[in-house]
């Protein structure tokens, strides 16, 4: 359904009947190829195929979730929503238990930001954690912890941004910036096997190259939408899941709006041999510009013990996941970004390198 704009979830009834009583949704028609398409700034509810068994939260499951992160780097809000709760993002057994109507349907409540997107039928868009008790008997905290996933120099469990120069294409930036200038063809949101199929990188972002005169400062443009990453490199155990929020979900007029998740082996055991694989933020200006400081405070990690070690995951497609090694990187989504000819190479007024 699109239902034009975001509608909070009450739990004080099903959340179909609520969407349909404020009149404000309306039957989406599906594309001649099958799919759907999301126009930016619109708010769009999917019933998902999966339901949560009664006998889970009977049996004292909190759940947890968040987008993917493929989705949060194309600025797309994904927001799970499960019948009978009052809040996005999961669920506790003793508000289930009081909304006696729960039936365990879920919905996705999706809002594209800066791209118009496409999803089908059967495509993961987010991801639910499940715990056995709520959440925080599950975190854990202490120096030890720190260092060993962000390394002997960690304090605590905060990240800091990056902002010194990564070579990409070989062409030196130190963060994506989204372009909105101009329409765009729909993203879809899966992912392609060919790599030709996907959408061509540089029509979609601009690499932002270290200021010259400020080389440890990044101007946040007002209404633009980033991707920078951590300073700090995490390398998760195969007993640990560590969850990050912005340690303030709005750090003055920017605002980091994604949580995001990093699973047992995140970083560890590197084909490379390298330790430890920085996170990425995505990051929007408010209404005035700020300036970002190299190390700057962005986000803190809660780390959970799993109920058990986790095996390595398997190879997919016969190679590592590709945000295992990233340092800065857009979604899989997209192409790789090649090296262009010496012949494309510009930098536009504004100091943002892009091909011609």
């Amino acid at each position: 359904m699109e239902a034009g704009y975001s509608v909070k979830p009450s739990g004080e009834e099903p959340y179909n009947s609520l969407i349909q009583r404020e009149g404000s949704a309306a039957r989406l028609p599906r594309e001649p190829d099958n799919t759907f398409l999301l126009g930016r700034r619109r708010t769009y509810v999917f019933r998902l195929q999966e339901r949560l068994a009664k006998v889970l939260w009977k049996a004292g499951f909190h759940g947890q979730a968040t987008a993917k992160s493929s989705v949060g780097r194309i600025d797309v809000l994904a927001r799970l929503v499960v019948d009978g709760m009052d809040q996005y993002e999961g669920f506790n057994p003793k508000r289930l238990e009081d909304a006696d109507f729960s039936t365990g349907d879920m919905y996705l409540e999706i809002t594209p930001m800066t791209f118009d997107v496409k999803v089908r039928e059967g495509e993961a868009l987010s991801q639910l954690r499940l715990f056995y008790g709520p959440p925080e008997d599950a975190e854990i905290s202490s120096k030890e912890v720190y260092k060993t996933i962000l390394g002997e120099e960690a304090n605590d469990g905060s990240l800091g941004v990056d902002l010194d120069p990564v070579t990409i294409g070989g062409i030196q930036g130190v963060a994506f910036c989204a372009r909105r200038d101009e329409k765009k063809d729909p993203i879809p949101l899966w992912k392609e096997v060919r790599e030709d199929k996907k959408p061509t990188p540089w029509d979609y972002w601009k690499f932002v190259p270290q200021d010259r005169d400020r080389p440890s400062r990044l101007k946040i443009e007002q209404e633009q939408f980033y991707l920078l990453r951590s300073k700090q490199k995490i390398s998760v155990p195969p007993g640990v899941a560590v969850y990050c929020r912005a340690s303030d979900e709005t750090i003055g007029e920017m605002r980091i709006h994604y949580a995001g998740f990093a699973h047992p082996f995140f970083g560890k055991e590197r084909p490379d041999g390298q330790l430890g694989t920085p996170l990425i933020f995505e990051v929007r200006g408010h209404q005035i510009n700020v300036s970002l400081a190299h190390k700057e405070r962005m986000a803190n990690l809660n780390f959970y013990r799993m109920s058990e070690d986790c095996e390595k995951p398997p190879l997919q497609n016969g190679s590592e996941d590709p945000y295992n090694t990233q340092n800065l990187q857009l979604s899989k989504f997209f192409r790789n970004w090649p090296k262009p000819p010496e012949k494309l190479r510009r930098t536009s007024d504004d100091g943002i390198v892009e091909p011609a």
